[in-house]
């Protein structure tokens, strides 16, 4: 999994030229983002018909899909782009919730582990096949519109 990190803001400043966009570029664009909130909109139903915060549910998913036993704070405010403090107190809230387990790096002392707990596996499990059962159309139009963007092959 790469870690996907926040633009420094004077790389948010000006976008790269590019090609020109046709009225097909712009209306796959408005599509597929349409499509995303879409899918947003479905997992917030989802995760609040559970009783979760659609960050809880992406902060299961990222402890679920680290790559080793654990995921470090650090890598979990990395994945889900927040501030460090934020991703302590998130890392908090799935502990009091009983959905993930914090215990101390046994190579490093100042870091913090996360697994997730027998709960937080099967409520993960559940959540993670009724949002791929809940993609239904706009996985389609997802892909549809994003081959039909620039550099969308």
């Amino acid at each position: 999994m790469t870690a996907r990190r926040r633009m420094p803001e004077a790389d948010k400043a000006a976008p790269a030229p590019g090609p020109e966009l046709d009225d097909a570029h712009y209306a796959a664009l408005a599509g597929f983002r349409r499509a995303l909130r879409e899918v947003m909109a479905d997992s917030e139903q989802i995760c609040a018909a559970s009783g979760l915060t659609t960050q809880r549910f992406q902060a299961l998913l990222a402890i679920r899909t680290f790559p080793g036993q654990a995921m470090s704070i650090g890598a979990l405010a990395s994945e889900l782009m927040l501030k460090h403090h934020s991703a302590v107190e998130l890392a908090g809230r799935l502990e009091q919730a009983g959905l993930a387990a914090r215990t101390g790096d046994p190579q490093d002392k100042r870091r913090v582990l996360l697994t997730l707990t027998s709960l937080g596996a099967s409520l993960l499990s559940d959540l993670a096949r009724a949002h791929s059962l809940g993609l239904g159309e706009n996985r389609a139009a997802i892909i549809k519109n994003l081959k039909t963007l620039p550099g969308g092959g």
